[in-house]
């Protein structure tokens, strides 16, 4: 009853002056608001993220790649990049492992048309494998095949952008040189619709071709020559590397000139760091509610200094200094409570808005509204407005009838 007494004294007094309140319940609502929209639009970018490298299988990779041996005497050997045919040595019979292969990428590549025209291109040559490692659909014509890769044949797939680029009837037929590489476009790349995943190269503006094409004809594909193993699940990583990592530690006779990369363990850090940034983002959104906050006190100060003559009539007429207190907590609490709500459901709205304009620009946009984010700015209002407005509501309880009725 007496809660009930108090919210009408105060949706009264706040009714009362109700352009200040406005502003006020407009600064908590818009604070509220910077949390929920930012931290749901960096909660959204991160399983948009996550989801892209999930249908990727990211998280079932391994990476072997060549690098620099840190012994003296091991730099002075020459080095050793990894071949088709040590490939298929480190990966017969491995357990846990279900797809592999060897491939490298150069970038930016001058690369002319049968039509004369130049673009410059990403380069990546690799064996048939690749396509099904790396989740690669051709959209037009076809991947390339063993034969292909055994005859080290001329032929290439593109990426879709690329194809736009140099040609207006399509891909399929035509011819193109890299350098002394020339070669015959036998398919097209679909679209690459997931957002984030990259491995070195735009896998939409590409040429892929033969790996024994491309090492005859550029030796930084020989030379930067990279193994990716795909296992069975995240869990059967460990073994996998473990097994390759001794037959090539063997292979190599000790010498320390490869290195893997679990991606697995990098999703996991990502995921650790993005959600780190998702809360960092949300704190300095917070920033804009401790400004509500300000502005509550400010308003209930301004609002204690007008009423000190109400203030000193009630305690007059017998009512206690925490009855007083109580009432101006009450109407700070009501001021940051509906600020909070609009700040919330507005929030909510701008969030969902956020995420259907977003995927009509990117399809695979993953729309997310973080119902903790939600919770967490409600609260930090509602605690915001009681801590702002105690201030305030001390000094009312303090007023002593007498200097009251002189003001």
């Amino acid at each position: 009853m007496m809660l009930a007494a108090h919210l009408r004294v105060a949706a009264s007094a706040l009714s009362a002056r109700a352009g200040r309140s406005l502003l006020t319940v407009s600064s908590i609502t818009l604070g509220t608001l910077a949390i929920v929209l930012m931290t749901s639009l960096a909660g959204s970018g991160l399983e948009t993220l996550m989801r892209g490298i999930e249908e990727l299988g990211a998280a079932r990779m391994l990476l072997l790649s060549p690098k620099t041996p840190e012994r003296a005497e091991d730099r002075a050997a020459k080095p050793r990049p990894f071949t088709p045919e040590e490939r298929d040595a480190l990966v017969a019979g491995v357990p846990h492992l279900r797809s592999s292969s060897l491939w490298a990428s150069v970038r930016g590549r001058e690369a002319v048309s049968d039509g004369g025209k130049t673009v410059r291109t990403d380069l990546v040559a690799a064996d048939p494998d690749f396509f099904e490692v790396m989740h690669m659909a051709v959209a037009r014509g076809r991947a390339l095949s063993a034969v292909d890769e055994a005859a080290a044949a001329p032929v290439c797939v593109v990426g879709p952008e690329l194809a736009k680029k140099v040609w207006q009837d399509g891909a399929i037929g035509h011819r193109l040189a890299l350098g002394t590489l020339r070669c015959r476009v036998v398919g097209e790349l679909a679209k690459n619709s997931r957002f984030g995943t990259n491995f070195g190269f735009d896998w939409d503006d590409v040429v892929v071709v033969p790996f024994r094409l491309g090492r005859e004809h550029d030796p930084e594909i020989a030379a930067g020559a990279l193994i990716t193993l795909e296992t069975d699940a995240p869990e059967s990583n460990d073994i996998v590397l473990r097994v390759v990592n001794a037959r090539l530690a063997a292979r190599r006779r000790g010498i320390d000139d490869f290195t893997f990369y679990d991606l697995s363990s990098v999703v996991t850090k990502f995921r650790t760091t993005f959600a780190l940034m998702q809360a960092l983002v949300g704190l300095v959104a917070g920033i804009a509610l401790v400004i509500g906050g300000v502005g509550v006190m400010n308003m209930m100060l301004v609002s204690v200094s007008e009423r000190v003559c109400e203030i000193g009539v009630r305690k007059a007429l017998g009512a206690s200094a925490q009855a007083i207190r109580t009432q101006f907590v009450v109407e700070a609490a009501l001021l940051s409570t509906t600020g909070g709500t609009l700040g919330v459901v507005i929030g909510v709205l701008a969030s969902l808005g956020a995420g259907v304009v977003l995927r009509h620009l990117l399809p695979t946009w993953v729309a997310v509204v973080s119902t903790g984010a939600a919770l967490t700015a409600f609260s930090s209002a509602v605690v915001i407005g009681l801590v702002f407005g105690w201030l305030p509501a001390r000094r009312a309880a303090r007023l002593s009838p007498v200097e009251a009725m002189r003001r």
